[in-house]
């Protein structure tokens, strides 16, 4: 087997839209925050919008993965933009690099979103090492509704590719949580897309990665059976055979 990592260098993947699609009981969504702490240990600065859950949780996901957000936020590595707390949470976190908006309204949330990233983040984006997150994209279509976060998307890939062409942006998503046309179009402007699956068993979770898309002629669809682990390596992956089209993948 190998590490995540190993399979997947985030560095591979600069100046690219990657989707992680994921279950419900999936271990998948470890996968962006574990190229987040690689990216951010090799230089890069880190951006992550928050739309689903409150800071104190965001950061204990973080250190699931063993990212110490919280040094990271202070020696200016990371921003976390705090969708979620602007929205639901009257209090705020004071601290250089957590920004909150005045309003969360789908009519002006990229705009005031891009305030930040041309204001006190310019400087920091301006490097070709940048990552930017959105958590999740089933959070962003909870909160402004599904047709609104996709135009929203839209958006944010059409100018953050002329004005931060060589970042990478991550989209995890949870694919229970919205509709078939949701997570058809996501698939469809990202260029990486790994699709994770999960089955419960009486003594233990089945986890399968099918990586199945990328920006390079020579690709073909690989699946790898995912397992979670403890410590620095966290996600192994071993290469499969592709199981045929409606077949059981067991």
């Amino acid at each position: 087997m190998k590490t995540l990592l190993e399979v997947f260098p985030p560095s591979k993947m600069r100046g690219s839209t990657v989707a992680v699609i994921y279950d419900a009981y999936s271990s998948a969504w470890q996968i962006l925050f574990l190229f987040l702490k690689r990216a951010i240990e090799d230089g890069y600065f880190a951006v992550i919008s928050n739309y689903s859950v409150p800071l104190r949780s965001m950061l204990h996901r973080c250190a699931s993965v063993g990212l110490d957000a919280e040094d990271a936020l202070e020696s200016s590595k990371m921003a976390i933009i705090d969708v979620f707390g602007s929205r639901y949470s009257p209090l705020r976190t004071e601290s250089e690099n957590i920004f909150y908006l005045d309003r969360v309204e789908p009519e002006t949330i990229n705009p005031k979103i891009d305030i930040i990233y041309c204001g006190p983040l310019r400087d920091k984006l301006k490097s070709k090492k940048a990552m930017r997150m959105i958590y999740t994209l089933d959070g962003a279509s909870l909160m402004l509704g599904e047709e609104q976060t996709l135009k929203l998307l839209n958006q944010t890939i059409a100018h953050k590719s002329i004005r931060f062409p060589d970042s990478t942006l991550l989209l995890p998503l949870n694919a229970d949580m919205v509709s078939r046309r949701f997570v058809a179009w996501v698939s469809n402007v990202s260029d990486y897309v790994l699709l994770a699956k999960s089955w419960i068993r009486e003594d233990h979770v089945k986890e399968l990665l099918y990586f199945i898309k990328a920006p390079y002629a020579d690709f073909e669809p690989v699946v790898y059976s995912l397992k979670v682990g403890r410590g620095e390596e966290k996600i192994m992956l071993k290469k499969l055979s592709s199981p045929e089209p409606g077949s059981p993948a067991e």
